[in-house]
């Protein structure tokens, strides 16, 4: 009975598939192998893997991380991503002297911050973000002691709207030029009213009777008033709240910065794994070699 060419390909699968995992299996059996030969090796390799990785453990252990959201009017979100990559120079740096000063919160304060840095909403590096939109950005920051980030953040918010001689002068104008535009606004108004009050404009209860035209000028001027005091209102919204960053999600929640052991574990062993196998498969080979 002949082989059907079906029956043919069937039988070469299987026979591909078991040689490729008697492969697989002698290839594990003789890295088991080497390890014996080289077990000193191996033990250094795996320390030298893990060893880091148990120190940057046990490193991040009493940090916490903390993160709060701006809301801004002006600039764009690389400013601010610069300014705060300062911060944090200063921090890697341990200037807590100068960190203190520039947050304006006390020195013991600013001893407890590890890391600061910006992101957009999307978690990527503010300082590369060339974004000339309105999206809020996002602060986070690691600290020893969560009882200081309210203070830290306030501190945070403090220097980037007025970290600066610039920024201070900059506030300062913008509150002048707000309380002049309102000025203004309560002259017009004060004129309307006047005119109101005297009759000539549609809507006092003593004019009875007016042209097509007349009704127009008047309703235009009703919208004028009305117009002026929205913007009125919106003038004072911002003596009331001068800022221009806006805190719209507070850093009230934290959360330990120290990872699960078993990452760090894992990551120390795939290091050995690969130190070894350099090592052993290229480098002593290598050495031991001759032509």
């Amino acid at each position: 009975m002949q082989t059907t060419p079906a029956g043919n390909s069937d039988k070469d699968f299987q026979s591909q598939t078991q040689s490729i995992y008697y492969k697989t299996i002698k290839l594990i059996h003789l890295f088991f192998v080497s390890i014996r030969r080289n077990i000193v090796l191996f033990i250094v390799c795996m320390m030298i893997g893990i060893t880091p990785m148990l120190i940057k453990y046990s490193s991040d252990a009493g940090y916490y991380k903390a993160s709060f959201t701006v809301m801004y009017d002006e600039l764009v979100r690389k400013i601010y991503g610069d300014r705060l990559a300062k911060i944090n120079t200063l921090v890697s740096r341990k200037q807590y002297d100068k960190v203190a000063t520039i947050l304006q919160v006390p020195l013991e304060t600013a001893k407890t911050l590890a890391h600061i840095e910006g992101t957009n909403i999307l978690g990527e590096d503010l300082r590369k973000d060339l974004n000339t939109d309105r999206i809020p950005f996002v602060v986070n920051i690691t600290v020893d002691d969560s009882s200081k980030i309210r203070k830290l953040q306030d501190g945070i918010m403090l220097f980037l709207e007025t970290g600066n001689e610039y920024m201070a002068d900059r506030k300062r104008v913008k509150l002048l030029e707000n309380q002049e535009e309102l000025d203004y606004i309560d002259k017009e108004m004060r004129a309307i009213d006047s005119l109101s009050r005297k009759g000539i404009i549609v809507g006092n209860a003593t004019t009875t009777t007016l042209d097509d035209k007349a009704e127009k000028s008047s309703s235009s001027t009703l919208e004028f008033s009305y117009e002026l005091y929205k913007r009125k209102q919106e003038l004072l919204r911002k003596q009331r709240m001068p800022s221009g960053l806006v805190v719209i999600d507070d850093a009230i929640v934290s959360t330990a910065a120290q990872k699960s052991i078993v990452i760090f574990l894992a990551i120390g062993i795939a290091l050995g794994l690969f130190l070894y196998t350099v090592l052993s498969a290229f480098v002593i080979p290598a050495i031991k070699f001759k032509d």
